[in-house]
């Protein structure tokens, strides 16, 4: 670590931070530090790796080879039994929220690929996201992280945008009380693709398709227009970045932008190498370990279903805006031939909830 800390500066986080956030450092950079300090052994991620550790731990512990043999012998029986009673065992949760809580987090634990040419390397760094809700999203914006999430240092930035879970993404613009069955299929994220990560001042702009616009110009220009103290700002490629080409802190809140204004804070809240029993599956990153659970609006008729529309300037109903479920939106609000009834307006309302 001091050799690290001689070569470069920032280039790994202090162990324990008086503050609320760590300096700068570079991601990449902390794991050749970690890499050149431990040994084939600390890195392994085969999965005889845990038992290997007790064996080679014998005269950590003090004890015999014989009795590290044996310490082996029933751990391996005691995880055998383990396995089998997780198949028969019955779980009682006092809610599906807590439900939900224990199978993101444990549905992937140890999780291994298929074809061994999907194993993720050995010393790679895995980094954990918090994701909280749209600033726009008044109920939840100073509320707990709506997601987090593990991403692998060698990932690019692409993969966590295109992870990313919002409702916004899935909105659909228009008016379409005239003509509620030819609401277009194409969603928000399929017809503005612009988004970035701004990350110690430099803005990572997704360019993948022709549509993407520069979303950080208009930032950039404004700083630019006089001194705010914001140094110089930088815009490039969210795909030509991986996170190990990130210079960033632990705990400092930073920004992912999309759908022209929908802006999330993003914080990285831990950073270390990746365990044997993590999952070693690399399909599976960005994965998904909590979400948080959101109760959904009912439709205000026959509170049973979710809202799929909503109204405004409705004289039919006793509120603006009022949600309703579709049937009992199209038995309101149209005759049996599908004639209009009444004056509003109604919109495709795609609910929070839904990912539960």
């Amino acid at each position: 670590m001091a050799a690290v800390e001689a070569a470069g500066p920032a280039a790994a986080p202090d162990y324990e931070a008086a503050e609320l956030y760590t300096r700068v450092f570079r991601v990449g950079a902390l794991g050749r530090c970690w890499r050149q300090q431990l040994g084939p052994p600390d890195l392994s991620l085969a999965a005889e790796a845990a038992a290997a550790e007790l064996g080679c731990g014998a005269a950590e512990l003090g004890c015999a080879a014989e009795t590290a043999a044996e310490l082996r012998a029933v751990c391996r029986i005691r995880k055998k039994a383990l396995e089998r009673r997780e198949e028969t065992i019955i779980v009682d949760r006092a809610c599906r929220q807590e439900t939900l809580a224990y199978e993101m987090e444990s549905h992937a634990i140890g999780k291994r690929p298929d074809n061994p040419t999907d194993l993720v390397e050995e010393g790679e760094l895995l980094l954990t996201l918090n994701i909280y809700y749209p600033v726009i999203f008044q109920k939840h914006k100073d509320h707990k992280p709506y997601q987090t999430v593990l991403v692998l240092g060698s990932q690019k930035l692409t993969e966590l945008r295109d992870s990313i879970s919002c409702v916004s993404d899935l909105q659909i613009g228009g008016e379409f009380s005239s003509q509620t069955d030819q609401a277009p299929e194409h969603i928000s994220k399929d017809l503005y693709k612009s988004a970035f990560f701004y990350f110690e001042g430099i803005f990572y702009n997704d360019k993948r398709y022709p549509e993407c616009r520069d979303l950080s110009r208009t930032i950039i220009e404004w700083s630019e227009s006089h001194d705010r103290g914001y140094g110089n700002l930088q815009s490039v490629k969210m795909e030509d970045y991986t996170f190990n080409d990130l210079s960033l802190k632990i705990g400092f809140p930073y920004l992912f932008c999309h759908q022209g204004n929908c802006e999330h804070i993003i914080i990285i809240t831990d950073v270390r190498l990746i365990h044997h029993d993590d999952c070693v599956d690399r399909n599976l990153y960005p994965l998904l370990i909590k979400k948080h659970w959101l109760c959904t609006r009912k439709c205000f008729v026959c509170k049973m279903y979710t809202a799929r529309w909503v109204t405004n300037k409705d004289s039919l109903a006793p509120e603006d805006p009022c949600f309703f479920c579709d049937v009992c939106f199209r038995m309101l609000h149209y005759d049996v031939e599908g004639n209009k009834l009444g004056e509003f307006l109604a919109y495709p309302y795609v609910d929070p909830g839904i990912f539960n």
